[in-house]
């Protein structure tokens, strides 16, 4: 009876949203629900006759109304939010623009806000300063990453853009985000000047623009204005955590911050491009000079350790590469408790020392705290899907691809890894179909279409593009058991046997899959006891996958075996006990 007829639409929006049942639904920010009631507030003015009265509503603090950059993008926020108003319209070109705080940002109705940092352009091509290019971007990526608010895209997707011609609203509609950044650097001398621009990627329109002179010694303060000027310029709101987080971790050395960002360019160029043990080693001595200058560098710890962690991973390290990064790990987080890649990559260390209770609870606690991160949605599939919980699985790795649709590549031979296990072979090749469509020559994606083909009897197609494979990249000694089973498989055991070579045995040594395939590959040479004893290794290095074990075909004749099922028994006990302790 109280409510006025009839009620504007958008108020019932917003009750209804701050009225839903799942409480990850409603408002996550007070912020939000103000800046909707605002619009209403200013609506229903306007449609009554245009006169404003905004006496009963809160004001922005005296320093958004200066002439900053941020303040300009503020007042084109305002702007931007009367476009939906089917009256009183105003135009850009309007002599009295709208004050900061009169209209909520472009973005307000949106639950989270996305937002896509590019590589920087070297204006000046010099050689001396190119490292910057990559990573300038990648050091802001690592500090957004903090942001609840804010998705931001991994330096995983941005990569291939370094040194492209491009057009930033194509790529922020290909990349499908809200805003772009988009930096162009010089350098002369001692002198640095770098100019940003962020973009509204729905309108085109400048968000702000800004130009920063600096010392060239001090390029982790540029570092740290950009960082600010896009959590000012969207508008987010940090929790008190976050504002802590943003101010700490960094160094104020200048010899350590460039020794920190060489660092990152090497380690860029070996994840993204190479995977040459040069580039890794490059990465690994920077950080380490980084450390030397600033023992209190938090950044620099964590991205050692993540060099190290990359080293097993790729199939180059041993377990006291684990060993490495645990202990830089351990120094990144008593210095920074809420460094996020150095919590995150922890969680492959837990695995692999027999510590998936933690690694489980690590990792959901991240989910908790960085819920719009890409690569924690990809640690926790791959957790599951060594915990044999498929299902759980699969919705981690499409929740990545639905946070950035950039990552179908990764999502697509994960996804289809899975589907494998559960003989579902056309699906896991249509997966991969996906995946390749959008990058063909990705190694995992070969790696993967040759492991379903051979368990779909494929095994010469399989076999081909393996060795095609490891032609162009004879390094990967991880996929040479995969090949060796496609040997076997054909009746060509020395052959296979050559492939199992000493840098394999290491490499299995500190990885699960990796000894899991090993173990299948012996297996197949009719060696039983080398089998089982590689097999043990994966579940002890944390694969306790056993509907996989029980169910791959290469392993049908030794179910009846005592051993291996008394491995059996052991997985399933570790994993039941975890279920009665969650119960």
């Amino acid at each position: 009876e109280a409510r006025p007829d009839p009620v504007p639409p958008r108020l019932q929006q917003i009750l209804d949203r701050a009225l839903k049942k799942d409480p990850r639904d409603r408002y996550q920010q007070i912020g939000q629900l103000r800046d909707d009631l605002r619009a209403v507030v200013r609506e229903n003015a306007m449609a009554a006759g245009g006169i404003i009265d905004e006496s009963g509503l809160p004001v922005a603090p005296r320093h958004l109304n200066s002439e900053g950059p941020i303040s300009r993008a503020l007042r084109w926020l305002g702007m931007k939010g009367s476009d939906s108003s089917a009256s009183g319209k105003m135009s850009s070109g309007s002599s009295q623009p709208r004050e900061a705080h009169e209209t909520p940002t472009t973005f307000g109705d949106r639950e989270r806000k996305s937002v896509a940092i590019l590589p920087f352009k070297n204006l000046g091509n010099d050689p001396e300063t190119a490292f910057y290019e990559f990573s300038l971007a990648d050091a802001v990526i690592t500090e957004l990453a903090r942001v609840r608010a804010l998705v931001v895209r991994p330096s995983s997707v941005i990569v291939k853009y370094q040194g492209k011609q491009f057009d930033p609203g194509d790529v922020g509609r290909e990349l499908d985000v809200d805003a772009i950044l988009t930096a162009s650097f010089l350098r002369a001398g001692a002198h640095l000047r770098v100019t940003v621009q962020l973009l509204d990627v729905r309108t085109s329109e400048i968000i702000w623009s800004d130009r920063i002179d600096a010392d060239a010694s001090d390029i982790m303060a540029v570092q740290d204005t950009i960082v600010q000027h896009i959590v000012d310029g969207l508008r987010l709101e940090l929790t008190p955590d976050e504002k802590v987080g943003l101010a700490r971790g960094t160094t104020t050395d200048a010899a350590a911050s460039e020794e920190y960002l060489r660092g990152r360019h090497s380690l860029g160029q070996f994840i993204y491009h190479t995977t040459a043990r040069a580039d890794l080693d490059s990465a690994i001595d920077h950080f380490e000079r980084a450390i030397e200058v600033d023992s209190h560098f938090a950044l620099a710890y964590s991205a050692l350790g993540s060099c190290y962690v990359n080293r097993v991973l790729k199939g180059l390290g041993g377990t006291e590469d684990h060993d490495k990064a645990q202990k830089a790990f351990n120094k990144a987080l008593a210095l920074d408790p809420k460094l996020l890649e150095a919590r995150l990559q922890s969680v492959f260390i837990y695995i692999t020392r027999g510590q998936k209770p933690k690694a489980r609870e690590e990792i959901e606690l991240l989910r908790e705290e960085y819920p719009n991160d890409v690569g924690v949605h990809f640690v926790r599939g791959y957790l599951a899907r060594l915990d044999a919980e498929y299902e759980k699985a699969l919705r981690s790795f499409e929740r990545m691809v639905r946070l950035n649709p950039a990552e179908r590549v990764v999502a697509s031979y994960h996804r289809a890894r899975i589907l494998m296990y559960q003989q579902r072979y056309d699906e896991a090749l249509a997966e991969m179909d996906e995946g390749a469509a959008l990058e063909a020559d990705h190694p995992m994606i070969q790696t993967w279409r040759a492991r379903v083909l051979t368990y779909r009897g494929d095994v010469d197609e399989a076999r081909r593009i393996l060795e095609q494979l490891l032609d162009r990249q004879p390094k990967m000694d991880g996929i040479r058991p995969i090949l060796a089973i496609c040997m076997s498989a054909q009746g060509h055991h020395e052959e296979a046997n050559r492939q199992l070579t000493d840098r394999v045995k290491i490499a299995a040594a500190a990885d699960h899959d990796i000894a899991y395939w090993l173990g299948t590959a012996y297996l197949l040479q009719g060696r039983q006891v080398k089998a089982l004893e590689w097999l043990q290794t994966a579940i002890d290095l944390g694969n306790e996958n056993y509907l996989w074990f029980e169910s791959d075909p290469n392993w049908t004749d030794l179910h009846a075996d005592p051993r291996f099922k008394e491995l059996m028994q052991r997985v399933r006990t570790s994993l039941g006990k975890r279920e009665d302790t969650a119960a």
